[in-house]
């Protein structure tokens, strides 16, 4: 049986996970930051003649830029915040999994009782969508069936990967910038490096966030076989509410 300690350090674990991507695809971010502006061969030149002092001032200084970004992080609201800004501006199939996760759960009432839902602006049926499923989730058996399918781990992949997207479309502008201002074959070459790799982000973004949404519906579908009564309760629920 899963206790509350035990999920409690299921979901630090996640956050944890969700945080180091963040540090590392920063830390991509900072150095082809770098490296777009000064250039391959400025930046190869001072590493290769680089002093001990200097070596120790700089990582002194990376360990500075880095403990200070990721204490930025405990703050779970902007964390959250910032997800969702990146999942609006890009894929947004945190608000198709919404969409998905509401569709499905209308079925099970009324034309009368759906009318009204269907009424509301999205932002109330999303957060009805959400609250229906987070009570659903305190029912151990459902949470642990969650568990089993990994929903929760896909989507913190899902977040890692579109930070890697984020990340690489910032490089590929300051890169293509930098090699029309000042063009070299390394800056050419670095230029394409950043865009194959900014590619292979999209795709596997893309795929993952698609595999979510075929994960949502058949989830959401089993939830309701199963637990019907529940569901159509706590939906009059929020019904009452509006």
């Amino acid at each position: 049986m899963l206790t509350a300690e035990i999920q409690y350090a299921y979901f630090q674990d996640l956050e944890r996970s969700t945080k180091a991507g963040l540090v590392a695809y920063f830390s991509i971010l900072i150095v082809g930051t770098i490296i777009s502006i000064a250039g391959i061969n400025t930046v190869y030149h001072f590493i290769t003649h680089m002093k001990v002092c200097e070596s120790l001032l700089i990582t002194l200084l990376t360990i500075n830029i880095l403990s200070i970004f990721s204490r930025s992080l405990n703050k779970v609201s902007w964390l959250g915040e910032f997800h969702i800004w990146l999942d609006q501006k890009l894929f947004r199939f945190l608000f198709r999994s919404n969409e998905i996760i509401l569709r499905e759960l209308l079925l099970v009432l009324d034309t009368r009782e759906r009318a009204i839902i269907d009424s509301l602006v999205t932002s109330e049926k999303t957060a009805i969508a959400r609250s229906i499923f987070a009570n659903l989730a305190e029912n151990h058996s459902i949470f642990a069936n969650l568990l089993r399918r990994g929903i929760f781990r896909s989507w913190i992949l899902y977040w890692v990967l579109i930070y890697g997207v984020f990340a690489f479309v910032i490089l590929t502008i300051a890169s293509l910038s930098k090699s029309i201002i000042i063009p070299s074959a390394y800056g050419h070459a670095f230029f394409i490096s950043i865009v194959t790799i900014g590619a292979l982000h999209i795709l596997l973004t893309i795929m993952q966030g698609m595999n979510i949404l075929f994960t949502t519906k058949r989830l959401i579908r089993e939830l309701i076989e199963f637990n019907h009564d529940e569901i159509v309760s706590l939906l009059r629920q929020q019904i009452k509410k509006t």
